[in-house]
């Protein structure tokens, strides 16, 4: 009887203290609270300090871009400036989305800053089978700033986040990390405007639909690459995943079309 007893006395000393940590007051909710903020203030501190940066510096590089075709309609991407030389700004964005399938009539190319200023641009150059574009606009009295460049691509798990103006929304940003290098089929697209064969850099931030030629960044604020693609299932209007050219790639898109990021003295 006794070790009955003993038994029954230890389960109900177990259960006791089973329900004490389930049904926690409201000062151990605020107590862990605060010990979980002292433990990681240094982690969130550099992560607020990043996205204000990121909100509202690198995004004054980020354009919004607008093709125009008479007759035939519109279309809208997002671009970045990569280049100021003389009076001119030069911008990177998709060969999609500055594509005119028209052989007859010009697309009208219209470029929008961060303050809502509308600039024409002309298309400089531009390659299906890097889906990358350069278009150009004259500067006026204020400076947009130019972004800078990784010299090399973002290793896997590396944080990265990515600016564009989808569909006309302003200043859109995204977190997430770099999780693949790997082919993409970009369904619906015809080799004269995307025939991206090599592989490309694959994250997990999500983007909205509308957001080519959207820039990525990694942390020190550098160009990573540039947004061409993503996967929206079940039509959702933000990606589960992006697809991205890698900065890499970039580099040898300029090479190809000789063009410099050096400003000529």
């Amino acid at each position: 009887m006794k070790k009955v007893i003993a038994i029954f006395i230890i389960f109900i000393t177990s259960f006791s203290i089973s329900a004490c940590t389930v049904n926690k007051t409201y000062d151990d909710l605020y107590l862990e609270y605060s010990t979980h903020l002292e433990d990681n203030e240094t982690n969130y501190l550099s992560t607020i300090d990043f996205f204000n940066h990121v909100s509202s510096e690198i995004i004054k590089s980020v354009v919004h871009v607008e093709k125009e075709i008479y007759g035939v309609g519109s279309s809208t991407g997002s671009g970045v400036i990569i280049k100021l030389e003389g009076n001119d700004y030069y911008i990177l964005t998709n060969n999609h989305v500055i594509y005119n399938a028209s052989t007859t009539v010009n697309a009208t190319y219209t470029v929008t800053d961060y303050l809502g200023n509308e600039y024409s641009a002309y298309l400089i150059d531009h390659s299906e089978d890097y889906d990358l574009a350069i278009l150009r606009f004259t500067k006026r009295t204020f400076v947009l700033p130019v972004i800078d460049f990784a010299d090399y691509n973002p290793r896997l798990g590396i944080n990265l986040s990515i600016l564009g103006y989808p569909s006309y929304q302003l200043n859109a940003i995204t977190m997430g990390n770099v999780i693949d290098y790997a082919p993409i089929d970009v369904a619906s697209s015809s080799y004269d405007v995307i025939n991206v064969l090599f592989d490309v850099l694959i994250s997990d931030a999500p983007v909205k639909s509308g957001s080519s030629g959207s820039v990525v960044i990694n942390e020190q604020f550098q160009l990573v690459g540039l947004v061409y693609a993503g996967n929206f299932l079940d039509s959702s209007e933000t990606s589960e995943y992006t697809f991205c050219i890698p900065v890499e790639k970039i580099y040898e898109f300029f090479q190809l079309k000789q063009f410099s990021l050096v400003v000529e003295s």
